[in-house]
């Protein structure tokens, strides 16, 4: 197997989805835009590109983006939410069926992205990038 995302998808789940993150995001942790979950709720996308230079097999570099939607008035809310989902993912290990995770997660940024509107409600949104090496086995 060559291509981590579902593997890496399937990890970050397990790592996002736990009480001390779904107290704070009731809405729920998606890897799609849910047509009617309530707010705030996390989304989370992950890419892919192989790094392994001139050597064969594989060696994915997986850039994963947590995003959080608030309609909270001001930004307090989405804030704490990112905050403890970079908590549970920064410098962890995770567990990718099929592959050996290289190192640990690494974060990267926290970026405003500003005011969304997703089935007809204005939000907040909020991002955290981090990058996964995952190895073949």
């Amino acid at each position: 197997m060559s291509l981590s995302l579902a593997p890496v998808s399937a990890a970050v789940y397990s790592a996002l989805h736990v009480a001390a993150l779904t107290t704070l995001a009731p809405g729920g942790v998606h890897d799609d835009v849910p047509q009617s979950a309530s707010f705030p709720w996390v989304l989370y996308e992950v890419q892919e590109r192989d790094v392994r230079g001139f050597g064969g097999g594989a060696l994915p570099e997986v850039d994963l983006r947590v995003r959080v939607f608030s309609t909270y008035p001001g930004k307090n809310e989405a804030q704490r939410i990112i905050a403890k989902a970079i908590e549970l993912l920064k410098d962890q290990t995770l567990t990718v069926t099929g592959f050996d995770h290289c190192g640990r997660v690494i974060y990267d940024s926290t970026v405003l992205v500003g005011d969304e509107e997703i089935n007809g409600v204005v939000c907040h949104e909020l991002a955290a990038n981090f990058r996964i090496y995952v190895e073949a086995q």
